[in-house]
């Protein structure tokens, strides 16, 4: 049952009274009959499942409805300078619920602002999303049927944004834009225009491209110096239905240096306590391989020479091969896959500093709670929350409204053949988010994207129940391994970074085993797989059934499994069933291989 939390769970500052919304009340010259916002009464209700860290809460605010008005409602959660919840909503009821956020260990504060907007002066709403495509949605021409590219379709099609930032078109850019437009009407139709230049395709062919419902008023010249060129960066002026305009820019940097590995290494080897590989100061490094001069050419050459000191707002987004600021400052440092690690991404921060809003973090501040991993979908997620691509956005008037990330099938795709090898339409994720420009127009016109947070299976669990088997009294072996390297005896010699990897999958093809020899019988409790922690995750078990035998010849299925494309560990309860032997048959892993860092057993306790 849920109840209010009384405020001293939480201290709450109601500020509706006390000043606009931000940037609201401020006219703006360029803007026709531009109408403020003006702040009004409200209150405010805590609603909680608790009143302890870890609770979860939402706040319900209420303010008198005003005819011919709309009720721009702002709240954020805040412990000093730390955000760990934020909304903006728009509603002609006079009542809105927050999006739900948990109570961190620090007491909170919560800002609530009402204003009061009249009903033809709140804005444009527009859906943004950038995607990398993955060679043109070929997955690197893997799937040649066209099978994966027409769902995709379909996908874009259900998201519908207003201006879509594609990288990796690759030779399907036209096959979207006629799959966008197929059965629309005239006024709901999508434009686009390929950025990338002949003189800058790759082997590959064209890379940016930028789909709009909106209309094209100028698309910007081919920018390159000796950092980037329209293979990184293009970009159009887009006009609103308003008369206002925005810029839209779709962008791609370079991924030499790639951090979301070398992080990885260095939070698994903080989390099993490890000599690090790397220093952060190494890891941070790669940013400035190549990615640092290009932000520079990007956000200090290139973007001015297309707008000069037109104060419209910017929108970006793209793959830019590099994990985000926000995401790793001492705020998250013993968030999931964080391994304690605080590092100031240099790169990202300059888009920042630039006065760019990273919307997926602005709408979903709790990195803990929101990782919004965008890589990778189809070769595995690691410990390590691979955020790398994003929608950015500039402008006084810009208000975030919602933002998510997306890496799996439509359901009605999860029937397919290509779900199984390719969960996704792509191997990064795609990012979605819905902003309102400030100005003429009624305001949103459909529910915002929201995250949801974090599953079970994205938290790296607890030891289950029962005393571990030690190493020294196991052995294993397995029906095909990598002699030295991939052998069988390193997923039970206690050393979470070694591995036992099977043998090439053209010699032999699944399904494999391998087989724990416990010494004796035991009655066991549990059974914890631990998949490679590598950050080539090639071999992770997928699909397969958990055996036992006290005699090592005749063998009983004890589960079936099904696991996720994550490094975290799975546990398989056993329920206190006597076994000697622990057997693992692996029907299926990625790239047709199989490997585990460790398979630890436990006794039932007495």
């Amino acid at each position: 049952m849920r109840r209010s939390v009384p405020s001293m769970a939480v201290a709450l500052i109601l500020a509706g009274l006390l000043a606009p919304a931000p940037a609201a009340a401020d006219p703006v010259a360029r803007r026709i009959a531009f109408r403020p916002a003006v702040p009004i009464p409200a209150t405010y209700q805590l609603d909680c499942d608790g009143d302890r860290p870890g609770s979860t809460c939402t706040v319900v605010t209420t303010a008198k409805p005003r005819l011919r008005h709309v009720a721009e409602f702002s709240t954020t959660v805040r412990s000093g300078d730390r955000v760990w919840a934020r909304d903006t909503v728009y509603s002609r009821e006079g009542q809105v619920r927050s999006r739900p956020f948990v109570l961190p260990e620090q007491d909170v504060t919560v800002d609530v602002k009402v204003s009061s907007i009249p009903e033809r002066f709140v804005g444009t709403p527009l859906r943004l999303m950038a995607w990398n495509l993955f060679v043109g949605g070929t997955i690197n021409r893997q799937e040649t049927t066209g099978e994966n590219l027409a769902q995709m379709i379909e996908y874009l099609n259900e998201v519908d944004p207003d201006v879509f930032f594609v990288v990796e078109a690759y030779g399907s850019g036209e096959k979207i834009l006629d799959g966008l437009n197929a059965g629309r009407p005239a006024d709901d139709r999508f434009s686009a225009v390929r950025l990338t230049t002949p003189e800058d395709y790759s082997a590959n062919g064209d890379n940016l491209w930028l789909y709009t419902k909106l209309k094209i008023e100028k698309v910007y010249p081919r920018y390159a110096d000796a950092d980037i060129s329209s293979f990184n960066l293009g970009g159009a002026r887009l006009g609103l239905p308003n008369g206002d305009h925005v810029h839209a820019f779709s962008m791609w940097t370079w991924h030499d240096g790639w951090s979301p590995g070398d992080t990885h290494t260095a939070a698994i080897e903080n989390l099993h306590g490890f000599a690090r590989t790397k220093t952060d100061e190494q890891i941070l490094q790669n940013d400035h391989q190549r990615r640092m001069a290009m932000g520079k050419a990007i956000l200090q050459k290139a973007i001015p020479s297309f707008i000069g000191d037109d104060d419209a707002p910017v929108l970006m987004g793209g793959d830019l091969n590099a994990l985000p600021y926000l995401d790793w400052t001492e705020q998250f440092a013993n968030a999931r896959g964080h391994g304690g690690l605080t590092l100031p991404w240099p790169y990202t921060k300059l888009y920042t500093d630039a006065g760019f809003i990273d919307t997926f973090r602005h709408a979903n501040p709790d990195a803990g709670r929101y990782p919004g991993r965008t890589f990778s979908p189809l070769s595995g997620f690691t410990a390590t929350p691979g955020r790398i691509d994003y929608v950015w956005a500039r402008g006084k008037d810009v208000r975030v409204l919602g933002s998510r990330t997306d890496v799996r099938r439509l359901p009605r795709h999860q029937d397919s053949r290509l779900d199984r090898p390719f969960p996704f339409y792509s191997d990064h994720g795609s990012v979605i988010t819905d902003v309102l420009i400030r100005g003429r127009g009624t305001g949103p016109d459909r529910p915002a994207v929201s995250e949801e947070p974090a599953s079970a299976q994205d938290v790296w669990r607890a030891a289950p129940a029962g005393v571990r088997v030690p190493p020294a009294e196991l052995s294993a072996t397995a029906t095909t391994f990598k002699p030295g390297i991939g052998d069988p005896g390193n997923a039970v010699d206690g050393n979470p970074l070694t591995d036992y990897h099977s043998y090439y999958p053209e010699v032999a093809p699944q399904p494999h085993y391998i087989t724990v020899d416990m010494g004796k019988v035991r009655t066991l409790s549990a059974v914890r797989f631990q998949p490679k922690l590598r950050s080539n995750m090639n071999g992770t078990v997928l699909e397969g059934m958990v055996q036992i035998s006290t005699d090592g010849t005749t063998f009983t299925d004890v589960k079936q499994v099904e696991w996720p494309r994550l490094t975290e560990p799975n546990d398989v309860d056993m329920n206190g069933v006597p076994a000697r032997y622990v057997r693992l048959r692996v029907d299926y892993g990625m790239g047709g291989a199989s490997a585990l860092s460790e398979i630890i057993p436990y006794e039932a306790g007495s």
